[in-house]
């Protein structure tokens, strides 16, 4: 009786597409911000519901309504009316702003932030975020890592 081997390499670089695509479904990342080089690049508008004063509202119904997305955190103060943090809209209805990271404090550092709507409206993070951090003060932010 003829027995047949299997090819080892395809089976094992089978293995490994296999292993990365699991890898990547699961990856967990921070919400609200993409590191990019020496910069940083907030991003809102990724979710389908905003918890605003409490309240579940679903982003997309709501969408009209948003004049101005700023971003309000530990490196500038709290002020949700800064004009250096204002995030503009994309095609792609992602309000983003790039800011350098040295704007924001030094290497190592962690940070935190929040989404502010039309300068008023302060936006709870998401409770899948892996980067909500709730402080001693009861306020839940976003940080970011340096």
């Amino acid at each position: 009786m003829e027995e047949k081997l299997f090819n080892l390499p395809v089976i094992i670089i089978f293995l490994l597409i296999l292993s990365n695509s699991a890898k990547s479904q699961s990856a967990v990342t921070e919400f609200g911000y993409l590191a990019k080089g020496d910069s940083i690049e907030f991003i809102f508008g990724q979710q389908k519901t905003m918890i605003v004063g409490g309240v579940v509202v679903n982003l997309k119904d709501r969408f009209k309504e948003i004049r101005v997305v700023n971003v309000a955190g530990d490196f500038n103060g709290w002020n949700p009316k800064d004009a250096k943090y204002v995030a503009i809209m994309g095609n792609d209805k992602l309000f983003r702003l790039m800011v350098a990271k040295k704007q924001i404090g030094n290497n190592g550092e962690t940070r935190q932030f929040k989404f502010v709507i039309n300068q008023v409206h302060w936006i709870e993070p998401p409770a899948e975020a892996v980067n909500r951090y709730k402080g001693s003060d009861g306020n839940t932010n976003l940080t970011l890592k340096l």
